[in-house]
């Protein structure tokens, strides 16, 4: 096969690259070498003039990376506090709860007592939205449930 434009083969023009390669490199060195020289002293001189200004810098910028740390590790202890709430907020609500009272031949499920306490408060005229807060207290002797809702308005409703 032929290489394009020319009648070498392929491993013929790498040999050529590379010893084309192997010429720059040689003729460069010296360019290189006397380059480094030239540029270490100034390099030097930069690094010496540079160093008061950097320590200054850090001393400058050391009580505002001090704070910077105490507010991040104050973040990341409210991160993790929240995320701990949220993992137990999620377990709340993944678990499926169930109670029931059993007394004599009757059973009732507590869920149900709580939905007809609501539905007696609304039927008194108020609205399901006025409910904040419901407290249930279920006497079995007298086969009702009493409730408080708000801390103010209360009902009986019967099994």
């Amino acid at each position: 096969m032929l290489w394009k434009g020319d009648n070498m083969d392929r491993k013929q023009a790498e040999d050529k690259i590379k010893e084309l390669a192997k010429e720059v490199t040689e003729a460069a060195e010296p360019v290189i070498r006397d380059l480094k020289t030239k540029a270490e002293p100034v390099y030097g001189e930069v690094k010496t003039k540079a160093e008061p200004v950097i320590k200054k810098v850090k001393e400058t910028a050391a009580p505002a990376a001090e704070v910077v740390r105490k507010r991040s590790q104050k973040a990341t202890k409210v991160a993790k506090a929240v995320g701990q709430d949220i993992t137990l907020r999620a377990a709340k609500h993944r678990c499926k709860e169930e109670v029931f009272v059993q007394y004599n031949s009757h059973e009732l499920r507590t869920t149900d007592i709580i939905e007809k306490a609501k539905k007696d408060f609304v039927s008194r005229g108020h609205n399901i939205t006025d409910i904040k807060e419901i407290q249930v207290y279920i006497k079995p002797s007298d086969n009702a449930a009493y409730y408080v809702v708000n801390h103010s308005e209360t009902g009986r409703v019967g099994f």
